[in-house]
């Protein structure tokens, strides 16, 4: 699935800016450093963000912490709401995704991404398939493409206009694993 020929295509409508009571129920995808190489993604439920980090397991963040940190560091982020699981409660969906995240340490080279348990939340609750080295422009289109996006809010993004595109960075997936390598190093080093 790595071919890049259609660049245009890994895009979202943002249909506006995020705000703390739109957020806090349903499902977000909740991408931070939304125009980094690569950016950082977690899964907000209910008004609880989840990731894996270089430094292990980040759970249970209460949603104004995490919008409150978004603004201070003005990050770049973008919430792509989820279609509503029409079995499954958030609560349960919830536990289900802390229970993913658990499944790796932390985010390593060539073992574990922040995206990794993000994939196997997808294939748990929407069937998406894991592709093993797919990277999170690609599965944002398969996302797209299925019809699983309900909406796509935006915060601190420059040039910001509802109804607009914003366009996902593009990188391979050693550029991710280069990333990967270095933030390890310095959190290491730390």
């Amino acid at each position: 699935m790595s071919s890049l020929k259609n660049i245009n295509s890994y895009s979202i409508t943002l249909s506006d800016l995020a705000s703390a009571e739109r957020l806090a129920h349903h499902t977000w995808l909740v991408i931070l450093h939304a125009s980094r190489k690569p950016p950082h993604i977690g899964i907000l439920i209910n008004g609880l963000y989840h990731s894996l980090t270089i430094k292990g397991h980040e759970t249970n963040v209460s949603l104004p912490i995490l919008l409150k940190t978004i603004q201070q560091k003005k990050i770049e982020s973008v919430f792509v709401k989820l279609k509503k699981h029409p079995v499954f409660s958030y609560d349960y969906q919830n536990e289900m995704f802390q229970w993913q995240i658990k499944q790796f340490k932390q985010v390593k080279p060539n073992e574990a991404s922040c995206l990794s348990p993000v994939k196997l939340f997808l294939f748990e609750f929407y069937a998406i398939n894991r592709i093993e080295n797919e990277l999170l422009f690609e599965l944002i289109e398969r996302l797209k493409q299925n019809d699983y996006i309900d909406d796509a809010l935006a915060l601190n993004i420059p040039k910001f206009s509802q109804g607009q595109p914003f366009f996902f960075p593009i990188y391979s997936y050693s550029e991710l694993q280069d990333v990967i390598l270095n933030e390890q190093l310095k959190f290491n080093k730390s």
